[in-house]
């Protein structure tokens, strides 16, 4: 039986390789993952703006005949508000499934505060053991007044 030489490094190339391969394969995972948390938060915060701006237009008519537009102000009403939210969640449903978005509150009662929330699930969450993300966004809207 010969013994090895020493100096004989075939093969440890193949050992390198595999090593590169390893941390280029979980390099694309980490920016896949993160990629579509990103891509989900454009996406709700886009969602929370049209409905804010939806919702910004809902006016409360028995303010308005009473008072007018008192301090250049268009008076909103909660109730519609809260359905021109919701009809917009439904609408948007589609293209962001688990998209949640809420009227939070009309602040003055003037300017329309919306909530929206998604949990996204990684694309490869379940192999490097994440849970799914919970994005979350808020936005503002008022309805103009021009003299």
């Amino acid at each position: 039986m010969t013994r090895p030489d020493p100096r004989d490094d075939s093969g440890t190339i193949l050992v390198l390789l595999l090593g590169f391969v390893a941390v280029l394969l979980l390099m694309v995972a980490v920016v896949v993952n993160v990629s579509a948390v990103i891509l989900a938060k454009r996406g709700v915060v886009s969602a929370a703006d049209g409905a804010a701006v939806s919702a910004a237009q809902s006016l409360d008519l028995d303010a308005f005949y009473a008072g007018g537009l008192a301090g250049g102000r268009v008076p909103l009403d909660a109730g519609e508000a809260a359905g021109r939210v919701a009809a917009y969640e439904a609408g948007a449903q589609d293209g962001q499934p688990g998209l949640q978005l809420r009227l939070a509150r009309i602040d003055a009662g003037t300017t329309v505060v919306v909530q929206g929330l998604r949990s996204v699930e990684l694309p490869f969450g379940r192999l490097l053991g994440f849970e799914p993300v919970r994005v979350e966004a808020e936005a503002r809207a008022r309805a103009p007044v021009s003299p």
